[in-house]
């Protein structure tokens, strides 16, 4: 039995026969160096080799032009960041490029789906909210009513249901933050100041 001690792990995908021939692997990695070093030029030329394959992932990914788009600019301002760490020992510049791009894109259907979440335990906490305000005495209700509503229709819609959660569930800025998918600092500092 071998060891696998100096041997590349090939993944299925690695390796690419429809794809890039050895000589546009080779000039890709040239590229990424080039940006390595700080090449606004290298990345342009980078750009324009790859672009449209990743964003035409990026767009069966999301099925919206805009989020493809905006994960598009992260994924090369990635490539900017991380071109320094491109190991050809473990896959092709292509490969490479293709898997920031998921990476990216993978993490913000993430937080869509907590942000979804989150919409859901918010909207079951209004629910339960009017039952509470329901069962208090009509007149006492009418007014508190009117007065919350008037004040929490001049705040913006974000803010209003923060305080809403803080005030009436009695909920940390840290719950609501989670429960929002709001950083902390924005629920402190923005939603609850």
């Amino acid at each position: 039995m071998e060891s696998a001690e100096h041997k590349a792990v090939r993944f299925v995908g690695n390796h690419e026969p429809a794809g890039p021939q050895p000589e546009d692997a080779r000039e890709d990695a040239r590229l990424l160096a080039a940006i390595a070093l700080g090449d606004p030029h290298a990345l342009a030329a980078l750009y324009r080799r790859h672009s449209s394959v990743l964003y035409s992932l990026l767009v069966r990914m999301f099925v919206n032009e805009i989020e493809a788009q905006e994960v598009m600019q992260d994924t090369f301002l990635q490539i900017w960041r991380r071109a320094h760490a491109y190991d050809a020992e473990r896959s092709s510049p292509r490969t490479w490029l293709t898997l920031i791009a998921r990476g990216l894109a993978v993490d913000r259907l993430r937080a869509r789906s907590r942000r979804r979440a989150g919409h859901a335990a918010y909207e079951r906490e209004v629910v339960s909210l009017e039952v509470e305000i329901n069962s208090a005495r009509q007149p006492e209700r009418d007014e508190l009513a009117a007065a919350c509503a008037a004040a929490l229709h001049c705040l913006p819609e974000a803010q209003a249901r923060a305080l809403q959660l803080a005030f009436f569930r009695g909920w940390t800025h840290q719950e609501i933050a989670h429960t929002t998918g709001e950083p902390l600092g924005t629920v402190s500092a923005e939603r609850l100041s």
